[in-house]
């Protein structure tokens, strides 16, 4: 693909090459109810659960806010956890329909805090289409199980469809696919226009205060508190709930088995002429979606462009002699080499029309990952009283506001809405530590 790469400095996201208000850094020893380790998306929507039921909540941040997978990825809120027939098979009808139940839950959430604090973040509901490639070994057989998927979700009350050839070359802007699996409630916002105005609103509430540039080195019991070392003070509380995702291994190294952290990279177009399709796509090595830009042009959002194991995009948390692993947080969050030559190549398959167009953007970002794609939500050390969300799979608009729920109610004692509907769901398939979420061992390059 011959593009004029314009990258921006270490890569910095589209999402995030817009004006954010800053935050102070810790520079003294504090006491509070509770500490929340990252101000990305799920620890922003912590602490505003956890301050509603009256607690005191400091957020920390290493960087700054959405710095991490919340300004790293599609923008895109779901609802769907993967093939609605498959799932159910593996483990009953009743589970995948609460589970796309809270998905939905989740959904509701979000826009609701659009509302509350006012955010100007783009949003609006086109669509998320899962393609057919008429490349892939087999793709007769999973038009079927496309359509199997259709009929059992309708059947259970949600909006689906399967969209053929014409319809989803028209809704992608692409002549390469051939069908498409159609969530027709799922929507699109612009991440960190989003992120900086969760973070603008709950900061504006009495009992939660934000920290930039105030990495926790160390958290450690400390008789009936847990204190939580940083470079400029230690704060002390009563629990720790932790929302770095990939990073969640390196303060709970028991977990490190189950949360994989994968690279996936991302590059934005110039504004174009036309616009490039109608909400997101996507498939097997390649997604994509438009963004609007203010002015009513729109730019193409394009990520993928690797298999699940690729060596390259797969790290350590740790070295041989036990140490943290000083690439993941270098290297894996910035644009890789490797990566980009396989992004281009899935680019110039889906959009030979746009060949020559100039990439403004490019960035790398952390996921993590765990074997059953499912999240980790819930306690993660009891000896230390540290709690958290981790393990997104890509599906942090799906889990993150009501596993913000439900974990704040625990802490404040009281039994929320979303544990009482779906408790016991989450007690079953998101609980920290399960068999499940394990994997096998795989290789890396770094």
């Amino acid at each position: 693909m011959s593009t004029s790469a314009t990258l921006q400095p270490e890569g910095l996201p589209f999402w995030l090459d817009l004006h954010r208000p800053g935050y102070p850094s810790l520079d003294y020893d504090l006491s509070v109810d509770i500490v929340v380790i990252g101000a990305g998306i799920s620890g922003l929507k912590l602490a505003r659960c956890l301050s509603r039921y009256g607690l005191d909540v400091i957020v920390i941040e290493a960087g700054c806010v959405g710095d991490g997978a919340s300004s790293r990825n599609q923008g895109c809120i779901t609802y769907n956890v993967g093939s609605y027939g498959e799932f159910a098979k593996t483990h009953s009808r009743e589970t995948a329909r609460e589970l796309w139940r809270l998905g939905m839950e989740s959904h509701r959430c979000i826009t609701e805090q659009i509302q509350e604090y006012e955010i100007e973040c783009d949003y609006q509901v086109n669509g998320v289409f899962t393609f057919l490639r008429p490349d892939t070994p087999g793709w007769q057989d999973q038009l079927e199980s496309f359509r199997t998927d259709c009929r059992l979700l309708r059947e259970d009350g949600f909006d689906a469809k399967v969209l053929d050839a014409e319809e989803i070359q028209e809704r992608s802007g692409s002549p390469f696919p051939v069908s498409a699996f159609a969530h027709l409630e799922a929507a699109q916002f612009h991440s960190g226009k989003f992120v900086t105005g969760l973070a603008r609103g709950i900061s504006n509430q009495d009992k939660v205060r934000i920290f930039e540039n105030s990495r926790a080195q160390r958290i450690q019991r400390s008789g009936d508190t847990v204190k939580v070392q940083t470079a400029g003070g230690v704060i002390t509380a009563e629990r720790v709930f932790l929302a770095t995702n990939a990073l969640v291994p390196q303060f709970v190294p028991g977990l490190e088995y189950g949360l994989r952290a994968e690279r996936g990279q991302v590059f934005v177009t110039e504004p174009l002429p036309e616009r490039p399709c109608q909400g997101c796509c996507g498939g097997p090595l390649a997604w994509w979606r438009e963004v609007v830009e203010a002015d009513g042009r729109f730019r193409l959002l394009f990520g993928g462009g690797r298999g699940r194991d690729e060596p390259d995009s797969l790290f350590p948390q740790f070295t041989k002699d036990g140490d943290p692993h000083p690439l993941l947080d270098k290297e894996g969050f910035s644009p890789s080499a490797e990566h980009q030559h396989r992004l281009e190549t899935q680019f110039a398959i889906f959009f030979p029309h746009l060949s020559g167009v100039r990439i403004t953007h490019r960035w790398g970002g952390l996921q993590s990952f765990t074997c059953d794609d499912l999240p980790m939500i819930g306690e993660f050390d009891s000896s230390r009283r540290v709690h958290g969300i981790a393990g997104l799979s890509g599906k942090g608009n799906c889990f993150a506001d009501v596993g913000a729920e439900y974990l704040a109610g625990r802490a404040a004692g009281v039994e929320s809405d979303i544990e009482v509907r779906y408790g016991p769901l989450m007690e079953k398939m998101l609980r920290p530590g399960r068999d499940e979420a394990n994997w096998d061992s795989w290789e890396t390059t770094h």
